[in-house]
């Protein structure tokens, strides 16, 4: 669903396009590629696709959707994009025993767009609340009664379960590939891999920690069960005429035949039976020992439960801009001070607001002027930018504003003058000792610093549209955004 809102927001968004034709309409890698013929700007649904065939008329039907959705509030033209997807009915084809409860997720995403909606989100916001939580760890379905759980070491830390089974001891684990670049490679003298030549003489330090990162995997499923470890013994499956390959599991437990813990191992009994000192142990386990302000946590807790309990250590990060006048802080559509500090890649191709457009532009163009410089290079600068501005007139006389305010000779002008260091988008914190439990921290437009004086000018770049007699109200409401730098 992320993928196929994103392709509704962005029309030319490639990837996503693809994403949705292979993973929503099942086409097939070699069609995509028969279709495209090396072109991948053909994927597109900014426009009607000309030709036949099953890619075309797919991305013809994504085409007819978007263009349905203008002036459609946001839960509606969700709704609609799945009912011309076909989406619900997709998702009922799918295996309940693979896929779980796939339809009541979706029943959960249409929740939560009702809900965006409420809150006067649009389409394009809530794609991107869908793309930045994408990653974001979620809440699993409590398993089956006697269920057996498939899951790797990677996902294992921090869990137990009653008994876990280790496979595959004796299989090859295959090192050396998955790399991805650039890639630092740590030694005495760290080293940075651009790609695979750079790393050609560095090929056993490679292997070497992947091996030993296998092994700490290794570990933590060793270390998973409460009470009952089971070894599939695989070697006879595996071993080879030179015997089992030495990237296992079997040859980094020692417990290849000839090795330390192979009797060990091999001495181990064919079938579980009760254990008089694990269940001795388990009755003598005493509650973790954990922080006074947890006092209550016990080691039975679920992880849902100690996540929330241990939530009361975690310190609450505020950021200045959250003192910003009510109307604009109680908006679930991210203010203009949100939307500058996320990196210009990271933001969607249109942003909604016209205003904050606006907002962005001009502080994306501040940040370009070098302040120590002749003012005839400011000039070009905001000549290189004006193009950009989604509303060029405003911005040349906003532009006029703030060159008569600095070569007027005191305020802004005064201040440059006796800085004697200039600093922009720098950040700034403020540690829980000073603020009381909550980190304060920001990011502050302009700061100009003077030494001699001991003084520092903080510039906080506002693009509100007001008249010059109600510059007081524009003062009061800022005012407590303001004294946060303080």
């Amino acid at each position: 669903m992320t993928a196929l809102l994103a392709t509704m927001v962005d029309p030319n968004a490639s990837y996503e396009i693809v994403g949705v034709l292979r993973e929503v309409f099942g086409i097939s890698d070699d069609e995509l590629a028969r279709f495209a013929q090396g072109d991948g700007y053909k994927f597109q649904i900014e426009r009607r696709t000309k030709g036949r065939g099953l890619v075309a008329e797919t991305l013809n039907l994504l085409t007819r959707i978007r263009e349905t959705l203008p002036h459609q509030p946001l839960f509606s033209a969700v709704r609609e994009i799945v009912r011309m997807t076909q989406l619900r009915e997709r998702l009922r084809t799918l295996p309940g025993e693979e896929f779980g409860d796939s339809v009541n997720e979706l029943e959960k995403l249409l929740s939560a767009t009702a809900a965006a909606e409420a809150q006067q989100s649009s389409l394009a916001d809530f794609a991107l609340t869908l793309r930045r939580n994408f990653d974001k760890i979620r809440e699993t379905e409590p398993a089956e009664t006697d269920a057996i759980q498939l899951i790797t070491a990677h996902k294992a830390k921090g869990s137990e379960w009653d008994a876990v089974i280790v496979p595959f001891l004796a299989r090859e684990a295959r090192l050396g590939g998955n790399i991805r670049y650039p890639l630092v490679i740590p030694s005495e003298q760290p080293f940075i891999a651009f790609d695979r030549s750079d790393r050609a003489d560095l090929e056993e330090e490679m292997k070497k920690i992947q091996r030993q990162e296998m092994e700490r995997l290794l570990y933590v499923a060793l270390t998973r069960p409460r009470h009952t470890l089971v070894f599939a013994l695989d070697s006879d499956f595996f071993r080879g005429k030179r015997g089992v390959h030495s990237d296992t599991q079997l040859k980094w437990l020692k417990a290849d035949a000839g090795e330390a813990n192979a009797q060990v191992v091999a001495a181990a009994p064919q079938e579980a039976s009760a254990c008089a000192e694990t269940a001795a142990h388990h009755e003598r386990r005493q509650p973790e020992p954990v922080p006074e302000s947890l006092s209550a946590l016990q080691l039975e807790t679920g992880w849902i439960d100690v996540a929330r309990q241990r939530a009361g250590t975690i310190i609450e990060t505020v950021s200045p801009s959250q003192f910003a006048p009510e109307e604009e802080a109680a908006s679930e559509t991210p203010s203009t001070e949100e939307w500058i500090e996320i990196e210009p890649e990271l933001r969607p191709p249109r942003i909604d607001n016209p205003a904050t457009r606006y907002g962005v532009w001009w502080h994306d163009f501040i940040e370009q002027l070098a302040w120590r410089s002749q003012i005839k290079n400011w000039s070009e600068t905001f000549d290189r930018n004006l193009a950009a501005s989604p509303d060029v007139a405003r911005s040349k006389r906003e532009w006029k504003l703030l060159q008569d305010q600095i070569e007027s000779g005191d305020g802004l002008a005064q201040q440059l003058r006796d800085s004697n260091l200039i600093r922009q988008e720098m950040p700034f914190f403020w540690s829980p000792s000073r603020t009381g439990r909550k980190s304060l921290e920001g990011i502050v437009d302009l700061a100009l610093f003077n030494q001699k004086a001991t003084e520092v000018f903080i510039l906080d770049w506002k693009t509100n549209r007001i008249a010059a007699d109600k510059i007081d109200i524009l003062r009061d409401l800022y005012r407590p955004q303001m004294a946060a730098y303080w």
